[in-house]
């Protein structure tokens, strides 16, 4: 015969259970301990935010007078502003037509409206005013007409430098055009004239005066300021943020500080319906 299981007393647990609880509590104690190492780690630092700007001057001079804006806007923000500087007007434009794989520029009116239109990119800011290009010559070699310019060199930054643009609006029949002399910055092509390499050039009119020896023949339509846009992979906060930001150059003491001491004007609040229509200089460009 086969003897009857021995009865469990009343109010003793089953070892199973209490092999099963015991577990449970284990586990549950881990848990928290994850989760406590977990919150003592530092929290990642935000990924840096590339900042471009069109090389519209030598890199060297533009990293002197950006630098500080990026530092001041770096602590405002508490992430790291970088700047994305290029050599040349063609690296930059490859770089924008391919994707502008940057989160903040800083552009002239006809790429800050392609950006806009073609990519997406939101406007958050510029400087205030606006600009205007000189067609130049030497003050010994006069000429009152850009007309006299056709077949004659003319030096400027390749397309869609501002200067490029408004060269082909100055000379529109492609059967009467200047020979090009394509220059890396606007200083270059000042140089240029200056030293024979070229007849004439094109330049932004502010630098005109900086110039001894330069004589202004024609000066084109005012365009809008640099402007400063925000890719679409920036977030809502992080785009905010920036804006308010960059605004608050004149509002502070610091801020108003670095304006004056790289000769910038103010900071003021921007759309992309304050720029929108300025791609249409680029019509005709490669790539646009």
């Amino acid at each position: 015969m086969t003897a009857p299981s021995r009865p469990i007393p009343a109010g003793q647990p089953k070892k199973p259970a209490t092999r099963t609880n015991g577990f449970r509590h284990l586990a549950s104690l881990l848990v928290g301990a994850v989760a406590l190492l977990i919150a003592a780690l530092p929290a990642r630092a935000a990924e840096p935010l590339q900042m471009a700007i069109a090389p519209f001057l030598p890199e060297s001079e533009l990293s002197e007078v950006y630098t500080p804006v990026a530092e001041y806007l770096s602590r405002r923000l508490g992430q790291t502003v970088e700047l994305k500087l290029f050599p040349n007007y063609l690296s930059f434009w490859e770089a924008t037509r391919g994707g502008s794989e940057f989160d903040i520029a800083l552009d002239a009116a006809p790429v800050t409206d392609f950006r806009v239109q073609r990519q997406d990119w939101q406007v958050v800011a510029r400087f205030d005013g606006e600009v205007t290009q000189s067609l130049v010559t030497r003050d010994d070699d006069l000429v009152l007409s850009p007309k006299e310019l056709v077949n004659k060199r003319v030096a400027v930054q390749p397309s869609p430098s501002v200067g490029a643009l408004v060269l082909y609006q100055l000379f529109p029949n492609p059967v009467q055009q200047p020979t090009l002399v394509f220059e890396q910055t606007n200083r270059d092509v000042a140089t240029a004239v200056l030293e024979g390499k070229a007849r004439a050039g094109v330049i932004p009119t502010p630098l005109v005066g900086g110039y001894t020896g330069l004589y202004p023949v024609v000066t084109t339509e005012p365009l809008p300021f640099l402007g400063f846009s925000v890719s679409p992979d920036v977030n809502d906060r992080t785009r905010k943020a920036l804006q308010q930001a960059l605004l608050s150059f004149p509002e502070t003491e610091e801020g108003q500080r670095i304006l004056e001491e790289q000769s910038l004007t103010d900071i003021v609040p921007a759309t992309n319906r304050y720029y929108a229509g300025n791609a249409e200089l680029l019509v005709g460009t490669y790539g646009y």
